[in-house]
């Protein structure tokens, strides 16, 4: 019987006068897939994160999402 492997983690920050969050979510999967959701003044970002995930992981369905709001 194949093993699932999930994992969650949140992690709240302050930055720029601001509060966020990123919360990330894996399960078992045979192959990379990486699902990203960023607020408009974060697209930027978006091909870094895939990168940064790719160099860590090579297999695992991955949620990042990151929220944001000014303070």
């Amino acid at each position: 019987m194949p093993r699932s492997m999930t994992s969650f983690s949140r992690t709240d920050f302050e930055l720029y006068g601001g509060i966020g969050s990123w919360e990330i979510r894996s399960v078992n999967h045979r192959y990379l897939e990486v699902s990203i959701r960023l607020p408009d003044e974060f697209r930027s970002l978006e091909a870094k994160v895939r990168e940064r995930i790719a160099s860590k992981a090579n297999r695992g369905k991955i949620d990042c999402t990151l929220r944001f709001r000014q303070e």
